[in-house]
């Protein structure tokens, strides 16, 4: 089973996903060494090179991934950034709503929208739910060209 760490800081600090969820966090020591921290524990190694070969980390600088093949999942025929769980329909906004863990309670939206901040329309791909609250929207939007197409006409170009 492979797992992809993903930067935080670079060449600094990385989150360990399996599958879009959190299962360690790599963390690079002032002297050299790499820490590997999970749930369960905590090893120190000489280089990335062996901590990855342990683990069969693959690190992000290294996946050869497009943007197509990243956004494999949807909900409710949305496209999503990462593995959607607790996955629900909010039917008095109309667009699907999801986690991007189990145990999340920060509640993500399914799909492109723009949103209308103080200076003025911009583009957005999974937003926080709390934002769409916040501030006014279109969307959601299926495709990526479709979100560009009414951002173009919100900002009257």
């Amino acid at each position: 089973m492979t797992v992809f760490a993903k930067p935080v800081l670079k060449n600094k600090f990385w989150i360990v996903e399996d599958e879009g969820e959190k299962v360690a966090t790599i963390q690079m020591v002032e002297d050299g060494t790499v820490v590997y921290v999970s749930s369960t524990e905590r090893r120190k190694y000489a280089s990335i090179k062996l901590l990855s070969k342990d683990y069969n980390i693959v690190f992000d600088k290294e996946q050869k991934k497009s943007k197509e093949q990243k956004l494999e999942y949807d909900a409710h025929g949305y496209p999503v950034s990462s593995k959607p769980w607790n996955v629900l329909y909010d039917v008095k906004h109309q667009f699907p709503i999801y986690t991007k863990t189990n145990k999340s309670k920060s509640y993500f939206c399914a799909g492109y929208y723009i949103i209308k901040f103080n200076n003025g329309w911009v583009k957005s791909f999974c937003p926080k739910f709390i934002t769409l609250n916040r501030y006014d929207y279109q969307g959601p939007y299926k495709t990526k060209l479709e979100m560009q197409e009414q951002l173009r006409l919100a900002n009257g170009k």
